[in-house]
């Protein structure tokens, strides 16, 4: 197995969490390579060959259509495997999401989706959500830990009954893997997702849980980012503040996806991890600029 890194590995960025960790993988005997995806033949090797592609990197044509096109030529590989977004569906009045629902065509990631169907690689697409596990570089549960470590109130977008998907990374990988050389996965749109979704105030509590905090030491402040003047976005470490989710109703159908735990479980290992990283006892003041302005515009009170 050979996996490819866009950039250069003694680049700054590749000595931070998580890029410093190829080596755990050269370990396993997988070898890592460096370059520019629009040239993959020049890093991978010139001339050889691999079975499946997968690209967990591009997000628009321009940057997967040079490794799309040296799949199904110079490399010759039998099969593709692109990770797209469940971000691409359009909010829908009968959740959750499912395969086949109507998708935002100006986003780029459809237009991967439909240059890939033209090929002439037997190809499957995956749309993950949001991801808890080692190895993620977005935060998604640090975000929560952060807050509930320090005591702080978890401001929250909307009534906080917004329901979402967070899964697994080691979901997400299982489900991918369960598509290589399955013909049963050749033209298969899956949503690479949990098999529950999970509210706003539900991911906090399940956080406060992993935590070993009572519910009731924890202190849900819910705002209007119009009202308050704050974009969500750089707020929160969710795009949206309304019922979006997907479900996997494919994967489970098709590729036979099992999952063997929840996320409450997942996320009490994601803890024991933040405190020895020693990220709980960091000095991470600045980061809470945007949550004092909530605070202070919700009249609540705010935390050291």
């Amino acid at each position: 197995m050979t996996v490819m890194v866009p950039g250069k590995e003694a680049s700054e960025g590749m000595q931070k969490e998580p890029f410093c960790r190829w080596g755990e993988l050269r370990e396993l005997g997988v070898a890592t390579v460096w370059g520019d995806p629009a040239d993959c033949a020049a890093a991978a090797g010139a001339g050889k060959r691999f079975d499946v592609v997968v690209d967990n990197n591009g997000k628009d044509l321009a940057t997967c259509q040079p490794v799309i096109d040296w799949a199904a030529g110079e490399a010759r590989a039998r099969q593709f495997l692109y990770v797209s977004s469940a971000g691409i569906y359009l909010p829908s009045d009968t959740p959750p999401l499912v395969e086949g629902d109507p998708v935002d065509t100006t986003a780029s990631h459809v237009a991967v989706e439909e240059y890939l169907a033209r090929s002439s690689l037997a190809e499957s697409v995956f749309r993950p959500q949001y991801i808890v596990g080692p190895g993620n570089n977005k935060d998604c549960e640090e975000w929560f830990f952060d807050r509930i470590a320090r005591g702080r109130p978890v401001p929250i977008p909307g009534n906080g009954l917004a329901i979402t998907n967070v899964a697994q990374a080691e979901d997400l990988a299982k489900m991918i893997a369960l598509a290589v050389d399955n013909e049963a996965a050749h033209g298969g749109l899956f949503n690479c997702v949990a098999d529950r979704g999970v509210t706003l105030d539900g991911m906090v509590r399940l956080c406060a849980e992993a935590a070993g905090r009572a519910p009731g030491d924890i202190e849900i402040v819910h705002y209007d980012p119009e009202v308050v003047g704050v974009n969500a976005k750089k707020a929160f470490p969710f795009r949206h503040a309304y019922n979006f989710f997907s479900e996997p109703r494919a994967a489970v159908d098709t590729l036979g996806m099992t999952f063997e735990r929840g996320l409450g479980d997942a996320l009490k290992e994601r803890w024991a991890t933040y405190v020895e990283s020693g990220r709980a006892t960091k000095d991470l003041s600045e980061k809470f600029a945007l949550d004092d302005l909530i605070l202070q515009a919700s009249g609540t009170s705010q935390a050291a």
